[in-house]
């Protein structure tokens, strides 16, 4: 009778010095594959990402040492000769080693692989940052938008509007010049407004990327090759429930992964939760021209009735004032219940945060967006996480579809938000947030149609 092949956990880490010219390879690198821990963490709204790696006492690495003079405490096992191009005959000792507090230094460069039998894919790459050599070895990285906050941001002051994400990261602006790194191909594709920039000396270029989170425009690093020698590329794009009108984050596979509850995942925590539209009510932030904020809330009328025309569907509450600078500038009108300072209390309803795009909306504008984004608005929500087993290799930012025979209300296309992956004695997982609904079957209330 025929054996069915054994899966063995597998996994590479490799540690060294950054080469200068090409800071994605490494040098007179270090390779470990004993682990007790790894946990690597990442997500679309945080540009740089991170991981913790713990060893246990004892663990052996491998060496090659170039040169005829062997290190102390080193068993050079296997002895080579290598010709070089200029005709140079140079050695090579290959050996190992235990552990130690000189083991590792802040700022080397790690690369972590992981997988099954071998075949093992490309999960981090990054710096180390901190290390503990006391009970057990333990380092903590950051990927490799670590560079971006050691490179100071040039100065420049971009237009209020019409200012794209492919001026700022490419050549007009130069933000990323000298970096290492570019913008993904599919950011160019969608040629992202991002609205004024003022930048000063006092940034770096990580300073930047991080602060359009405020507009919910948001930076992460994403690989635009399968290459393992290929730096990663900055990658910028919007949740899909930020605006209906602005594109996605950058999707490599047209088709999302499915996730099969009988097949894929290990644990779930996943809750359905349905929402009274009644309840619901639309928080929306806009930008005007003094680079301020201002906000109105949207929720429905409960005295609405369909057959009087006067009657509104829509309620507004909680405005804010809009500046007289602005007032000024944009004639913009300031909306309904901005004139009075008493606030209504939205403690049992939930609230959802909406910002706008528009850099010289007006607050009657806002407030259609926010009644447009309210219909649209998915009641039917995901909370909690999903664990699926760590081989399928996410990535945030991808698109999953759950397929759920005995639970067919969660099922539907979501974008992943956040990816914990753990890989050690305790297996190998992936843990995924997933709060936006990108598609999935309309939900009906009343008269009408809500969500999707």
């Amino acid at each position: 009778m025929a054996l069915s092949t054994l899966d063995i956990l597998s996994c590479r880490i490799t540690v060294g010095d950054a080469d200068p010219a090409n800071p994605i390879v490494i040098k007179n690198g270090i390779e470990l594959s004993e682990v007790q821990q790894i946990q690597i963490t990442e997500s679309y709204k945080k540009l740089i990402g991170t991981a913790k790696v713990t060893f246990p006492k004892g663990t052996v690495y491998k060496s090659t040492i170039i040169g005829p003079v062997t290190a102390e405490g080193v068993d050079a096992t296997r002895l080579t000769t290598e010709v070089m191009q200029d005709g140079v005959l140079i050695e090579k000792r290959t050996g190992q080693a235990a552990l130690d507090d000189k083991t590792f230094k802040i700022g080397q460069r790690i690369n972590i692989k992981l997988g099954y039998n071998g075949a093992l894919k490309n999960m981090f790459d990054g710096y180390i940052t901190a290390y503990n050599s006391d009970s057990h070895f333990e380092i903590e990285c950051e990927n490799m938008a670590y560079k971006l906050k050691l490179k100071t941001a040039p100065k420049f002051e971009t237009p209020v509007e019409g200012t794209k994400v492919n001026d700022v990261l490419g050549d007009k602006y130069g933000l990323l010049k000298d970096t290492g790194f570019v913008l993904h191909s599919q950011t160019k594709r969608f040629d992202i407004e991002i609205g004024k920039i003022k930048v000063t000396d006092n940034f770096t270029v990580a300073d930047v990327l991080n602060s359009w989170s405020r507009y919910r425009v948001y930076c992460f690093l994403k690989y635009d090759s399968d290459s393992d020698d290929a730096m990663p590329s900055i990658a910028v794009g919007r949740p899909y429930s930020s605006s209906p009108s602005q594109p996605q984050f950058p999707n490599d596979d047209p088709a999302p992964f499915p996730i099969r509850f009988d097949w894929h995942v290990a644990q779930n925590d996943l809750k359905v939760l349905c929402t009274d539209p009644r309840f619901l009510a639309v928080q929306a932030k806009a930008l005007g021209t003094d680079e301020k904020f201002f906000e109105v809330t949207v929720r429905l009328n409960p005295d609405y009735a369909p057959s009087n025309p006067e009657s509104k569907e829509f309620q507004t509450v909680n405005a804010t004032q809009i500046s007289k600078k602005t007032h000024k500038l944009t004639g913009n009108t300031t909306a309904t219940g901005a004139v009075t300072r008493t606030k209504v209390d939205l403690s049992t309803y939930t609230v959802v945060p909406y910002t706008s795009t528009n850099m010289r909306i007006t607050s009657d504008k806002l407030v259609e967006e926010a009644i447009e984004y309210f219909r649209a608005y998915n009641l039917n929500g995901i909370t909690g996480h999903l664990t699926i087993f760590g081989d399928h290799a996410l990535t945030p930012a991808c698109q999953v579809e759950l397929i759920d025979e005995r639970n067919p209300s969660k099922n539907g296309i979501y974008l992943v938000e956040e990816v914990t992956t753990t890989f050690g004695t305790g297996g190998y997982r992936q843990r995924i947030s997933i709060p936006y609904k990108i598609k999935g079957e309309k939900t009906t209330y009343g008269d009408g149609k809500i969500g999707t």
